[in-house]
């Protein structure tokens, strides 16, 4: 037996039958919820956006094309929500950010010794990658963590594959000056 396609699941939706926005739901809203709080940097902001993302996807399931893919189309509605968010809180300043937000990216299975040195590197890489403009954290996170191909993460991004591998050389050659200014030495060192 085949398992339903996220595209079958949202044609559904798009017909009526929202009880399939549930599926949707449990198959992605973890990897929203992390694309959120890798921009926003805030745990409850970033539950409250996930909500929106899917509340936004019932509401506009119908202009989903069928010859697209589901999670390129969702992607693109969380970075369009996600940004509506961060150009609010800008105007309207006031909450701080979670501390503790990167913890969960810091796991690892090796040495203690170099589970340390792993997780450090791993922080300031994500400090980095903070202090980059939100369009360049959007294109690294997109692109290093839920999508395969260029092809995929242009969809996402509303461009095409050769755009799209373009802003990602890009953002990447930024995160690295950044690092380096921050740390003294490149990534890769």
């Amino acid at each position: 037996m085949r398992a339903v396609t996220d595209e079958q699941l949202i044609q559904w939706v798009a017909d009526g039958d929202t009880s399939c926005l549930a599926t949707l739901f449990e198959r992605h809203h973890r990897a929203v919820y992390r694309f959120c709080l890798q921009m926003t940097r805030h745990r409850s902001q970033s539950e409250d956006l996930v909500q929106d993302v899917f509340l936004r996807i019932l509401k506009n399931a119908g202009s989903f094309r069928s010859d697209g893919f589901f999670k390129s189309w969702m992607f693109n509605i969380a970075r369009n929500v996600t940004l509506d968010h961060i150009r609010k809180a800008r105007r309207y300043p006031g909450e701080s950010m979670d501390d503790d937000v990167l913890d969960q990216h810091a796991s690892d299975q090796r040495s203690a010794e170099q589970s340390a040195a792993g997780s450090e590197k791993m922080n300031f890489v994500m400090q980095a990658l903070a202090a980059l403009p939100a369009a360049a954290q959007q294109v690294i996170w997109l692109g290093r963590f839920q999508f395969e191909n260029y092809d995929e993460l242009g969809r996402a991004l509303g461009c095409n594959a050769g755009t799209a591998r373009v802003r990602m050389h890009r953002a990447m050659a930024l995160l690295n000056s950044t690092y380096t200014n921050m740390h003294g030495v490149p990534i890769d060192a």
